[in-house]
């Protein structure tokens, strides 16, 4: 990984992370951030130009990411509660009725498949920070990339 991105994402892991030790984090500010690193992390490794193409990488190839949650070197309970939460629905205009699974918590596809339409619902205005449900998803989501990354950066 290009040393810039690296100091970025501990940057950002830091703010983090102060922000959560001065009591003012929020589940989905907390979300932001996390994808917003493995979205930094996954677009200087692969070199890819859209979502699906990083996304595409990040399974098939990975790098440390991908040998870190192969791994197993970091608490998977988040994911494993993530999973109760499954299925669901891709909140697109063209996409609606359409669900998307999380079914094997071990297989890197669908772990970041799940995770990647909690961002695109969350992102496109398909997340309501009333609504229970989606707050604990965003929170299990943040949570699972905050340990994910965290994990990933100490093998570099």
């Amino acid at each position: 990984m290009d040393k810039i991105i690296y100091e970025l994402i501990i940057s950002w892991r830091a703010r983090a992370k102060n922000i959560k030790d001065k009591g003012l984090s929020d589940e989905f500010i907390n979300f932001f951030i996390y994808y917003m690193c493995l979205d930094a992390w996954i677009t200087n490794e692969s070199q890819a130009e859209n979502d699906k193409e990083k996304n595409k990488w990040l399974i098939n190839e990975g790098g440390s990411l991908k040998s870190t949650f192969t791994g197993k070197n970091f608490n998977m309970e988040d994911i494993i509660a993530l999973k109760l939460l499954s299925p669901i629905e891709d909140m697109r205009p063209n996409y609606r009725g359409t669900m998307v699974y999380l079914k094997d918590t071990e297989n890197i596809e669908e772990v970041v498949n799940f995770i990647y339409q909690i961002r695109c619902n969350l992102f496109h205005g398909g997340k309501n920070p009333e609504n229970w449900k989606d707050k604990d998803l965003v929170f299990l989501a943040g949570n699972f990339l905050e340990k994910w990354i965290t994990c990933a950066c100490l093998k570099i």
